[in-house]
């Protein structure tokens, strides 16, 4: 595939699937069993890393679909971010293998 394609993915659904792939079973465990709060906390440092890794702002095919799947006009690289977390968080949540059994 296209360097270009796969470091700056073009989509959230591809930049998740980077995401997921490179994480590891743990943290991803930790991650899809954190409440809305933990995850705003996690976001804080977290999304720093997003940003920085797909190019948030200049990625404008990725902040575009950012904006779709938040159903906004207008968004900021901090959003898109979290659109992207929340989303990878999604994924791992609809997997049901990663959920903490109590």
């Amino acid at each position: 595939m296209n360097y270009l394609l796969d470091k700056f993915p073009p989509t959230v659904e591809k930049a998740v699937d980077k995401l997921a792939a490179d994480m590891s079973f743990a943290d991803k465990t930790r991650l899809a069993n954190m409440n809305e709060a933990a995850l705003i906390r996690f976001h804080n440092s977290y999304g720093i890393f997003l940003r920085n890794e797909f190019r948030l702002p200049g990625n404008e095919p990725l902040m575009k679909s950012c904006m779709s799947t938040a159903f906004m006009r207008i968004i900021t690289p901090e959003q898109a971010s979290y659109v992207i977390l929340k989303e990878l968080r999604a994924r791992l949540l609809a997997g049901n293998t990663l959920k903490v059994i109590k």
